[in-house]
């Protein structure tokens, strides 16, 4: 029988809880055989693999699970709206639902391509052409004969060694992860460009967790006794009404920082901020998870944001990256306005523009995420590159009800009289010198996009000489010529070098890197010249290719040429063995395109199983799509190390 699976906890009402307690009901009445039900606690976080794009906003609209006596539990309750890009730099924590104890085999999945719950009219999937965010079309298969995409629905299921196991009082991590390249195959010469909707989504038993991650919710508590910590009720992504999945205590101490209502803090100054809240008002934690030896889990916060802070229903919630500024008006590349309120101007509740333009004045309040003690920080703070999040109005003419439209045919925005929090930016560069300190390299990315698609004019930043200050950081491991990322905040607009001030610097010898081979029309039966203990072998030079097959290191942005290595250009087959020193997933399977039944994927945790599985798939008759590997690549070797591999096939 189906269950409904929800917590909600101190005593905060909840559709939620009436949907658990109803579920209960049900399966009494139904009389299973016991009428005692033990619940535990699953700690579902979503994560992804980047993929060609600058957005890809579907709607996951159902998932449950099934256990080893066929009960099907159902942790979703109702369709949720995700931004899979966002995912790929910030996993976040979905829910810790209550649901029944015992082993579970398998995830059932749906995504929906087309009009949504929320407003939207369809998936909002954009992908870089040109270094224009433009959008692309999602359909039955990247070809001619694609017709639009609806929604998609298989299952993925578990390592046999390693099922969910749900037991009484504890909680238990499981990850859903989707890969965004390994779920697209993109045709280019159709107007507009197409890619075939195969959401390739695998989910894990055994996470390993790289990234801080987020985990938003409603104020439930706080807890005064310990003085360190409050709870709050689960909703994601960009749920703002909907029932919360399960309470999680947000740890915090001395060190984490706040913005409550545009008011920054420090410490139990923030924690006193954050009880006096309201019940039910939005709060977001960064971090990681801490504690997971009781029903509630911990989540370990290092910032904390609540109130307006993060949601505002009188304005839209614009986040990007500045591309360029000339006075009081800023143009925002990458830009995702997120709206609370459906009489607004603007309409539908997410929407994408590749270019944006903001206006801010001498009311604009600026916060930088992280810092307190900028308390006086002032709109000359936010200058190019910078990630920003602003609570915006749409520009409206003296009618009250008619837009002011840029040059493009898009509306402005104006954050005059509103809040703009700098968040923690990420650039990539090649290293051109050290010094004590300091560092000055030829910048490739900053904000998430490649230096080429900024303007610096007025900044009196040089992107082929970014000066970035390292003061009390080792900066020891990075090697001259090399790449490297950085963390942390660009410098005022029109300040004096240096450019950026790091917060962490990191070698691109440690960062992961991306294999992906393609091969075209309905895919090859020989993916693989040999498979077996020492690897898989990857056909590149016998298969019919489509896309180039490359290696993407650094930045997560295809375009950018210093990042691919064009795999066909090597004199020998790449060999993919696996990563002994973590815990791996490797995957098969068919997440299917609308115009073939699902296969399902099937995950596995030891390549020894996984070769096997391999083995039996690829029986000469079934075909391989698509090879998507993530790990470390050595070129000397031409091997390939991975701790993830997902394999994409064709029944």
């Amino acid at each position: 029988m189906p269950v409904l699976s929800g917590r909600a906890k101190s005593g905060v009402r909840s559709v939620l809880r009436a949907a658990f307690f109803s579920a209960a009901a049900i399966l009494g009445l139904n009389s299973c055989g016991n009428d005692t039900f033990t619940y535990g606690t699953p700690v579902i976080t979503f994560s992804a693999t980047p993929g060609p794009f600058t957005a890809y906003v579907a709607e996951v609209d159902q998932i449950y699970l099934t256990r080893t006596d066929n009960v099907p539990v159902y942790p979703l309750l109702q369709p949720q709206i995700i931004d899979f890009v966002k995912l790929a730099d910030t996993p976040e924590v979905f829910g810790a639902p209550a649901i029944l104890e015992g082993t579970y085999t398998s995830a059932t999945i749906t995504v929906n391509y087309a009009a949504s719950t929320y407003q939207l009219t369809g998936a909002l999937t954009y992908m870089n052409v040109n270094g224009v965010s433009t959008f692309v079309k999602p359909v039955t298969t990247a070809d001619s004969s694609g017709s639009v995409a609806t929604s998609v629905t298989y299952t993925v299921k578990f390592d046999p060694a390693h099922p969910l196991v749900i037991k009484h009082g504890v909680s238990t991590p499981i990850d859903f992860h989707f890969d965004m390249s390994a779920s697209t195959i993109v045709n280019a010469t159709t107007s507009p460009i197409q890619v075939s909707a195969r959401p390739y989504m695998t989910v894990s038993t055994l996470p390993v967790y790289k990234k801080p991650m987020r985990a938003r919710g409603v104020y439930v508590s706080t807890d005064t006794s310990a003085k360190n910590n409050f709870t709050i009720n689960a909703r994601s992504f960009f749920d703002t009404e909907g029932s919360p999945v399960g309470a999680i205590e947000i740890q915090t101490n001395d060190n984490t920082s706040y913005n409550v209502n545009g008011t920054m803090y420090k410490g139990v100054d923030g924690l006193n901020a954050i009880s006096k809240l309201q019940i039910n008002t939005i709060v977001e934690a960064k971090g990681t998870l801490g504690d997971l030896n009781n029903v509630k889990p911990n989540f370990v916060a290092t910032e904390v944001y609540a109130g307006i802070a993060v949601e505002n229903v009188l304005t839209a919630r614009i986040t990007g990256t500045v591309s360029s500024r000339n006075g009081n008006t800023l143009h925002i590349k990458g830009a995702e306005i997120e709206t609370f309120n459906a009489n607004t101007p603007i309409g539908e509740y997410v929407s994408f523009q590749d270019d944006l333009t903001m206006t801010v004045g001498a009311n604009t309040i600026v916060n930088v995420d992280g810092h307190p003690e900028l308390a006086s920080a002032t709109t000359d703070y936010i200058s190019v590159g910078q990630v920003v999040d602003m609570e915006a109005l749409a520009v409206v003419a003296a009618d009250g009800t008619t837009l002011v439209k840029d040059a493009n045919g898009n509306a402005t925005w104006s954050v005059a009289s509103g809040l703009v929090r700098l968040s923690s930016t990420t650039g990539w560069a090649t290293l051109t010198s050290a010094a004590s300190g300091s560092l000055t390299g030829n910048l490739i990315t900053l904000g998430d996009y490649p230096a080429s698609l900024l303007n610096f004019t007025g900044s009196n930043s040089d992107p082929t000489a970014y000066s970035i200050n390292t003061a009390g950081l080792d900066t020891s491991a990075l090697a001259a010529g090399a790449m490297f990322s950085f963390d942390g905040l660009v410098n005022p607009f029109g300040m004096t070098p240096p450019d950026f001030v790091a917060q962490s610097v990191t070698p691109v010898s440690t960062t992961d890197q991306i294999m992906t081979v393609e091969w075209t029309g309905s895919g090859t039966t020989t993916p693989f010249v040999t498979k077996d203990a020492n690897g898989l072998v990857v056909n590149i030079s016998g298969g019919s290719l489509g896309a180039t097959p490359l290696v993407q290191t650094g930045p997560p942005f295809q375009s950018v040429p210093a990042t691919l290595l064009d795999l066909s250009t090597l004199p020998t087959n790449p060999r993919i063995v696996a990563d002994t020193t973590v815990t791996s997933q490797f995957a098969l399977g068919n997440p299917s395109s609308i115009a073939s039944p699902a296969t399902g994927v099937s995950v596995f945790n030891d390549f020894t199983s996984y070769l096997t599985a391999v083995n039996t798939a690829l029986n000469g008759t079934n075909t391989v799509l698509k090879l998507v590997a993530v790990g470390k690549y050595d070129q000397p070797t031409n091997t390939f190390t991975a701790y993830r591999i997902n394999l994409v096939q064709l029944p």
